[in-house]
């Protein structure tokens, strides 16, 4: 209303939609090179690279240039990877220990997907020491 008492009135409604649910991304986090599923990786499932990698499982909506970030390192879902139904990260080993991994995809929406579940594996390549 204006000083002469006019009333405006808005051209059109205006429906706004609120979605705070984030697409369905990714899912499991798995590690193939833990052969036997211990979650400890020996130094022949680890390699000489000083790497592993996490297989990180794509949701129903994720689409072709899709970023999923592993621990800090943002990775590309190309077609291939559709095909696949993961993406692989390569995640570095600095010692033994256990190596916590972490996956997130964010939506078109702005929305946050994080894995089913963080996943943690221990790096054990030193062999026991048996004989006292």
């Amino acid at each position: 209303m204006d000083a002469q008492g006019n009333v405006d009135v808005a051209d059109a409604d205006v429906t706004v939609t609120v979605d705070t649910l984030p697409a369905d991304l990714i899912g499991a986090i798995t590690i193939p090179e833990d052969l036997n599923g211990d979650g400890i990786l020996n130094a022949d499932e680890l390699g000489t690279d000083g790497s592993f990698n996490a297989q990180v499982a794509l949701g129903p909506d994720a689409l072709d240039g899709t970023v999923v970030n592993v621990n800090g390192v943002n990775y590309t879902v190309t077609a291939a990877d559709l095909a696949n139904g993961y993406i692989t990260a390569a995640i570095p080993v600095t010692g033994e220990g256990p190596v916590a991994i972490h996956a997130e995809a964010v939506d078109a929406q702005g929305n946050v997907d994080v894995a089913d579940a963080d996943v943690t594996v221990t790096v054990d390549t030193l062999p026991a020491d048996l004989i006292g």
